[in-house]
């Protein structure tokens, strides 16, 4: 899948922690929240398909640097208002296509509903879905899905850990989010796989490692030749085959 140029305005960012070093306007820096198997602070620091990516793109263009995390609505909000950030995995959407610009392809995924292995509600039936309280990441456009659907009852979270605390506590009935991700975080919070079920799946998208619309043509160029080199060396499979293989399994 060959990686897409659609190229907008500029924000110094405000989040938790240590903003990122101070750049020339036209030097990329990514940010990311914490969404396995893409991005995520493991034991041993920052992990992930875009992580392991983005890093093996800046050693390709002789570059220092790193990926920092925020909570993931501030991540895009950066992306989407600064000048040089590229933000990852974002999700390809209608309402989003002419804010950012779409870079690099990494997966395409199924928005799935998740729920406790041991509620009995049918969790495939969309009718006693909407009866049921819907967990969904704070700032998703995944939201929209489920109101499109006339689906009443949906609580939002900062991220996957807490989405599966508030499941695991009761406090929702189900967790809507793409397939991989939501399975990656039941494996990487210490979860049992087998204390959850997947049901009906609703709407796919492409995600992308995406930048600001105004991050500089040549730039962007940099890094999307940088990826072409290594997809045709063959790493950009083994990252999805590390961190994707295992994922469309029943958990």
């Amino acid at each position: 899948m060959a990686g897409m140029l659609t190229l907008a305005a500029s924000a110094a960012p405000a989040g938790p922690g240590s903003p990122p070093p101070a750049r020339s306007q036209a030097a990329l820096q990514w940010v990311a929240g914490e969404l396995p198997p893409f991005a995520w602070q493991g034991p041993q620091g920052p992990q992930g398909l875009a992580i392991d990516l983005a890093a093996l793109m800046r050693s390709k263009l002789n570059r220092s640097g790193e990926t920092h995390f925020y909570p993931w609505a501030r991540a895009v909000r950066m992306a989407q208002e600064g000048a040089s950030y590229g933000v990852f995995p974002l999700a390809r959407t209608p309402d989003r296509e002419t804010r950012f610009n779409w870079l690099i392809p990494l997966t395409t995924v199924h928005y799935t509903f998740f729920s406790r292995a041991s509620d009995p509600f049918d969790r495939f039936d969309a009718e006693a879905l909407k009866a049921r309280r819907i967990g969904v990441l704070r700032g998703s456009p995944i939201i929209k899905n489920l109101q499109a659907e006339n689906f009443s009852q949906i609580l939002e979270g900062k991220d996957y850990k807490e989405l599966l605390r508030l499941l695991e506590r009761q406090h929702i009935d189900a967790i809507y989010a793409g397939e991989p991700m939501l399975r990656a975080a039941i494996a990487e919070f210490g979860y049992k796989a087998a204390n959850f079920n997947r049901g009906l799946s609703l709407k796919t998208a492409e995600l992308y490692m995406a930048t600001s619309l105004s991050l500089d043509k040549a730039e962007a160029e940099r890094w999307l030749q940088a990826y072409r080199e290594l997809e045709a060396e063959g790493s950009v499979a083994k990252l999805q085959k590390k961190y994707l293989a295992n994922l469309g399994r029943e958990p």
